[in-house]
């Protein structure tokens, strides 16, 4: 559907004046009991942003925009990704969403899922890696519209405003901030409508900072913060499909149609996907949806110019179903990566779950053991991909790369991961080609010319005495079992092997799960994602539960549990879990066929088929959104604490008399359909 469009012509967007807004407060709010916190006004708006001159015409999009922005005086032009939080550890923020959007949505909307039926312009905020009282988690049922509907667990206002008469439009929220330094995201989480909200584009990054982080700013080399001015670039990447005029869709059910507007496929194709018994709707959900075009900050195939120094790369993967690989290389000379010819290497510090253990340092021109079908079908190895980055729809990684003595050179960063990953059809493989859209290109960084004017940097210090930021902590950060321990560690001491697989920790009061994944058909013939656990209710074979299910995951506010999930699926899935840091103890594979033969109403069998392996050197530390591969079992632990220390009572979820969160798959298609669960701590 996309057209052609030219490559590097488009400097990456940055954030603050003139580019992505950044929100700054607007005043302070004081609850009862003295304590005080940054207010943010924010709106969620339709509106157009030209995101490349080739697309034909502006694109329509909804998204957030700070009332109060910094730099700019009165509201802020709005722009994809717009609203980026910068936060301070210990310094809570109190949020009012405006939601203004129209009563027709831009994109098809599939009225025959969970949720879907209600108005189409619902929204439900939820900041994705928070440490947050449920409330404020923005749950599937915590959704609110202008015309004053709300959610059956929406009950933020009333406990935020009480006594007072709120605005249809406005929903209240409060983060504690009582977390270590680390990039998260806030996107919309609405029952029904997740996944066509956020790819028109409502979703942008929350970065929290603290003390231990300015720390390694001020003492130990890491580049100053883009809000002062520095060397960090937050890099959010997309993919999408555009409209033309030249192929247009008349029978789109979005309202905006329009060329260089967003198209996503609506149609339940057969022949791509199997097809069970029933018919789908006109209007459908498909089992993933792969853009043609790859999204740099906003903006397709951008060029960033940079000093020769190093260079702290803030990077989400906010796709809907691709994964990435991302590697680098140096131009040929024709806009095309010269694969003989790599760039700098990465530094990886940290995930989503802030600062990793140990750095790693990892090749930056490492492409995926692929091995091609007859059809070009390609597929991964999950336990030994090769790959330089290797990052799933819903993670982030913190990076630093030093272009440092390469004056002049122009750096591509390249992707080739299949989709779906690890066994990709090539009908989702977009190379760069005329007409055909690119996925594999990302952008271009041009490193400006070498010059006794620009400064050298620090040299990068190591120091046996400096603790990871997240680990001391007393509440959500302990460590749960090794590799990670509260002895001192050597924040940029090199680490090079996989730590090896850890036991499941006997100990009392340690709840062991076996859950699944599952794929299935729905009652409309379509391909189905759920979870389950590892009794089959019904039929043989069959551990799916619905998200309307009696909830099975129900946990004590400040138990530790360790989950064990079966993956009996052919997709990798990244499994977020709201609430808590989760460490991975190993990945090992099983007999799925053994498992699948459970009688009904019995535990399933678990037959290991190999030796346990343990987590990757990248996610030495915490996580909390977990790659799951095929015919393997990923055993995670995590505590269920609460957020405490609140300025205000929570009350229990009227839908589930708990403190309801949810887990779930982060490919959105997954996710509404009925890839979710509920997960209640009481």
């Amino acid at each position: 559907m996309t057209p052609p469009l030219t490559h590097f012509t488009q400097e990456l967007r940055g954030v603050g004046p003139g580019a992505i807004p950044v929100a700054v407060p607007d005043g302070t709010r004081t609850f009862p009991n003295g304590q005080v916190a940054d207010h943010y006004s924010i709106d969620i708006n339709e509106f157009t942003d030209t995101l490349h001159p080739d697309l034909g015409g502006p694109t329509t999009l909804w998204g957030y925009n700070p009332r109060t922005a910094l730099g700019v005086t009165g509201i802020p032009v709005q722009k994809h990704l717009g609203g980026i939080i910068v936060a301070q550890r210990g310094h809570p923020a109190q949020l009012t969403f405006h939601n203004n959007l129209p009563n027709a949505h831009i994109l098809p909307v599939d009225a025959t899922l969970m949720g879907a039926q209600g108005a189409v312009n619902r929204t439900s905020t939820h900041l994705h890696g928070g440490f947050i009282p449920w409330i404020s988690d923005g749950g599937p049922f915590n959704n609110w519209d202008p015309q004053g509907g709300k959610g059956t667990s929406f009950i933020n206002n009333q406990v935020l405003r009480p006594g007072e008469v709120v605005p249809a439009n406005e929903a209240e929220y409060y983060y504690p901030n009582d977390q270590s330094a680390r990039l998260m995201w806030y996107h919309d989480h609405s029952v029904g409508i997740t996944r066509p909200n956020a790819y028109a584009g409502i979703a942008s990054a929350y970065i929290l900072r603290d003390a231990f982080e300015a720390s390694l700013v001020r003492d130990f080399g890491l580049p100053q913060f883009i809000e002062k001015g520095g060397r960090e670039l937050p890099i959010v990447f997309q993919d999408k499909i555009f409209q033309t005029a030249a192929h247009p869709d008349p029978a789109f059910p979005g309202s905006a149609v329009g060329p260089g507007d967003l198209y996503y496929p609506y149609v339940y194709n057969s022949s791509k996907w199997e097809l069970g018994p029933g018919a789908p709707p006109p209007v459908s959900i498909v089992p993933e949806m792969f853009g043609d075009t790859m999204l740099v900050n906003g903006a397709p195939y951008p060029k960033a110019t940079v000093d020769p120094r190093r260079y702290r790369l803030r990077i989400l993967n906010a796709c809907q179903a691709r994964f990435l690989n991302l590697q680098l290389y140096e131009d040929n000379g024709a806009g095309r990566p010269d694969f003989t010819r790599p760039g700098p290497n990465w530094t990886v510090i940290g995930t989503e779950g802030g600062f990793l253990a140990h750095a790693v340092n990892v090749p930056s021109g490492v492409p995926l053991n692929t091995v091609a079908d007859s059809l070009g079908n390609r597929a991964v190895d999950p336990a030994n991909p090769g790959g330089s980055l290797i990052m799933a729809p819903g993670e982030r990684l913190d990076v630093l790369v030093d272009f440092h003595g390469n004056g002049g050179k122009k750096y591509i960063m390249w992707n080739d991961s299949p989709g779906p990953y690890p066994g990709g059809s090539i009908d989702n493989d977009f190379p760069n080609a005329a007409g055909d859209g690119d996925t594999q290109t990302l952008l271009r960084f041009e490193v400006k010319a070498d010059s006794p004017a620009i400064p050298r940097d620090k040299p990068l210090r190591i120091s046996p005495a400096m603790q990871l930021a997240g680990f001391p902590d007393a509440k959500m950060d302990q460590p749960l079992a090794g590799p990670v321990s509260t002895t001192p560690i050597p924040f940029l001491s090199w680490n090079t092997t996989p730590a090896a697989p850890l036991p499941i920790p006997i100990r009392r009061g340690v709840t062991v799960r076996q859950l699944t994944l599952n794929e299935t058909f729905d009652a409309d013939g379509r391909l189905v994602q759920m979870l389950g656990t590892n009794v089959a209710p019904v039929q043989v074979g069959d551990f799916t539960r619905a998200y309307a299910d009696p909830t099975t995951e129900t946990v004590k506010a400040g138990a530790t549990e360790v989950w064990q999930i079966a993956n009996l699926t052919a997709d990798t899935h990244p499994i977020h879990i709201h609430l808590v840091n989760i460490q991975i103890l190993s990945r090992q594979p099983f007999d799925t066929t053994a498992y699948l033969a459970a009688p009904v109403g019995q535990a399933a069998s678990m037959i290991y088929t190999g030796p346990a392996r343990g987590p990757e050197t990248t996610e030495i530390g915490w996580k909390e959104t977990i790659k799951m591969h095929p015919g393997e079992v990923t055993t995670v632990i995590m505590k269920f604490d609460l957020p405490r220390n609140l300025p205000f009572v929570v009350p229990p979820s009227p839908r589930t008399g708990g403190a309801e969160y949810v887990w779930h798959c982060h490919i959105l298609e997954h996710e509404e359909h009925d890839m979710m669960r509920p997960l209640v701590v009481k």
